[in-house]
């Protein structure tokens, strides 16, 4: 029985990205073999992660940030940012084509595989169109291919997302976007995009249960995104929490700042530090009543199927934006520049409002899960044979 190729390249700029994948590589990888483009935090995560899977080859690549604006890209300082990553060393271009001999030589014969799947990795679909693949793109920023996004938000707008899809993916035999929620159609869209609801893994799925029982009033949930700096410093966001002393706060944070890390008296009672990855952040989701957090897609999207109120703050991203100011403006939280004492309290005064809107809608949210609607179209449409 033939075994089908599969390159899969997955985004390494913050996790929301890796996680989203992971449950279909996990599906796939159990009767594929597949070749796993990877960098930044993709790389050490699914590199641990099939560490004992023989179906999967973790190769790593390089992709540099092109810098945009609320204008499109910005070449020259893109140009000048790749010069001078090659002078202290990383040749991106080198490490890619290495890797794409590495592929040729795994798959075997001629190198070419059945499908490739890229999430924002341009790596992989290079090498679609080397070897003339088909190329399905999962992600969520193609969206703005397909809707009507000219509302400029926060200073940003989308064009320099829509730039890079067309740059890294200016063909694709499929075009998938994740979303949370509802996205209008753009009749004068050039790219034929197909909407459906985030892939959620199966540890939030099985949460949704256990939150029913589980979830308490007085517990709060605080994430501060790796992908940027966050808006304010983490010295300013405890002294914030500390003025809600009738709420339990957990900070999950990528970096202890080492003056709190040295003098923990400094952080309130009612306010605990975790690092990304600890494994007990899913028992704080399990439990709380709220989150505050920036506004990436995966989280935001978890939190809205697990009905959770949501404060966001978001980074000057516009995918950001967008999901902050669909939060905000349905009624499911909100949406704030900064975390501040006035309207947390007021975002706390109000948990059961929120929720209720949240169960309730029919018209905003996307509701349920994509994994088994893409693996299906994955496994019908490309690797039937």
């Amino acid at each position: 029985m033939h075994k089908a190729k599969i390159l899969y390249g997955v985004c390494g700029i913050g996790m929301g990205h890796t996680y989203r994948q992971l449950p279909l590589l996990d599906n796939l990888a159990a009767e594929a073999q597949i070749v796993l483009f990877v960098y930044g935090e993709s790389l050490a995560f699914y590199a641990k992660h099939f560490a004992d899977n023989a179906n999967v080859s973790v190769v790593p690549v390089s992709v540099p940030f092109y810098v945009g604006d609320k204008k499109g890209l910005d070449f020259t300082e893109t140009a000048r940012r790749i010069a001078a990553d090659k002078a202290r060393g990383v040749d991106h271009e080198a490490i890619n084509l290495a890797a794409m001999a590495t592929a040729q030589r795994l798959f075997g014969g001629d190198g070419k595989p059945d499908l490739v799947v890229s999430d924002y990795c341009p790596v992989s679909a290079q090498y679609a169109y080397a070897h003339g693949a088909p190329l399905v793109t999962i992600d969520q920023q193609s969206k703005y291919l397909a809707g009507d996004y000219t509302e400029e938000l926060g200073g940003t707008t989308c064009l320099d997302e829509v730039a890079r899809l067309r740059l890294f993916f200016p063909q694709a035999d499929a075009r998938i976007a994740c979303s949370f929620f509802d996205v209008e159609k753009n009749p004068h869209a050039r790219e034929n995009v197909l909407i459906v609801p985030p892939v959620i893994k199966p540890a939030i799925v099985d949460l949704k249960k256990r939150r029913r029982k589980t979830a308490q009033t007085n517990s709060v949930l605080v994430y501060i995104s790796s992908q940027r700096d966050f808006v304010q410093p983490i010295e300013e966001v405890l002294q914030v929490l500390a003025k809600a002393p009738e709420f339990r706060f957990t900070v999950f944070v990528k970096e202890l700042p080492e003056s709190l890390a040295l003098s923990a008296p400094a952080i309130a009672p009612n306010v605990k530090l975790r690092r990304h990855g600890d494994p007990r952040f899913l028992d704080h989701l399990a439990e709380c009543k709220a989150i505050v957090s920036t506004g990436g897609h995966s989280l935001v999207s978890e939190v809205m199927y697990l009905g959770i109120p949501a404060y966001l703050i978001p980074l000057a991203v516009y995918e950001q934006q967008v999901n902050s100011h669909v939060v905000g403006r349905n009624g499911f939280g909100v949406c704030a520049e900064t975390l501040n004492v006035a309207e947390l309290r007021c975002f706390l005064a109000n948990l059961d409002g929120y929720a209720e809107n949240i169960r309730k809608d029919r018209k905003v949210l996307v509701r349920g899960s994509a994994e088994r609607r893409i693996l299906n179209l994955l496994k019908r449409r490309f690797l039937a044979g």
